[in-house]
């Protein structure tokens, strides 16, 4: 088969991808603490690997195949919300939520307090202190405070502090089911952040950019879809002509 026809299958696999990746992100840009995805691809040559010494013509032989997907961890914008329970962290670290499949990492601040006065997720998953502690905090008593290194106090009791970890690849962070990350296997760094009462940091994703990509991206898909369409119609208007002709 003509080595044009992989090139077009390929890009229209990778756009495929990467369009998958675009949507998913324009769905979570109103979500809070959502890092926006990014796709990365890498080039093949099908000639090069072909034992039929075709030509390397790169206008013709070269295609693209999904390498890897990544978070883009920028830092998104504070939004004031006047709630005592919504946390905004600003730097590299993340919220450890405890879960069943295991420690997971966030940057949802949004928390609420448990039955008991366990600090908790909107799920109900508890949100970790250091050495995996659980934090309670009493509702009867004086309103609680969060300093900015994370230590929550109520009145002049000190009831723990936040667990705030950071990694030295968060890109290479597997992502979750309910905006969370899952760390196993990640080495620490030093956590260089401050916690934000009252405040909630919203989605990463550039609604404007990602829109344009979108549309840019549905023109590449079609030009793709067109190259390999008029291949494939010349490959059977070329099967039919050879075999009436007997070739």
């Amino acid at each position: 088969m003509d080595p044009a026809y992989y090139v077009a299958a390929g890009s229209l696999k990778a756009r495929s991808f990467h369009l998958d990746t675009l949507s998913n992100n324009l769905a979570n840009a109103n979500t809070v603490g959502f890092k926006s995805e990014q796709t990365f691809f890498s080039i093949f040559n099908k000639a090069q690997a072909s034992s039929r010494n075709l030509p390397l013509t790169k206008y013709v032989n070269d295609g693209t195949v999904l390498a890897q997907r990544g978070m883009d961890f920028s830092q998104g914008a504070n939004k004031a919300t006047g709630r005592n329970l919504d946390l905004a962290i600003e730097g590299n670290a993340f919220f450890m939520i405890q879960t069943p499949q295991g420690v997971q990492a966030t940057r949802d601040g949004r928390f609420q307090l448990g039955a008991k006065g366990q600090l908790q997720a909107l799920d109900g998953s508890p949100v970790l202190g250091k050495n995996g502690s659980n934090i309670q905090i009493d509702s009867q008593k004086a309103a609680f405070s969060v300093a900015p290194d994370g230590t929550i106090s109520q009145g002049i009791e000190v009831l723990g502090q936040l667990d705030l970890r950071a990694y030295k690849n968060p890109v290479a962070l597997a992502r979750m089911g309910a905006n969370r990350y899952d760390p196993t296997g990640l080495q620490d760094a030093p956590a260089t952040a401050t916690v934000s009462q009252g405040y909630l940091e919203q989605s990463g994703v550039d609604m404007a950019t990602a829109m344009v990509d979108m549309i840019r991206l549905n023109r590449l898909f079609e030009l793709s879809l067109k190259v390999a369409s008029t291949l494939s119609n010349d490959m059977d208007a070329r099967s039919i002509n050879d075999i009436a002709s007997g070739r």
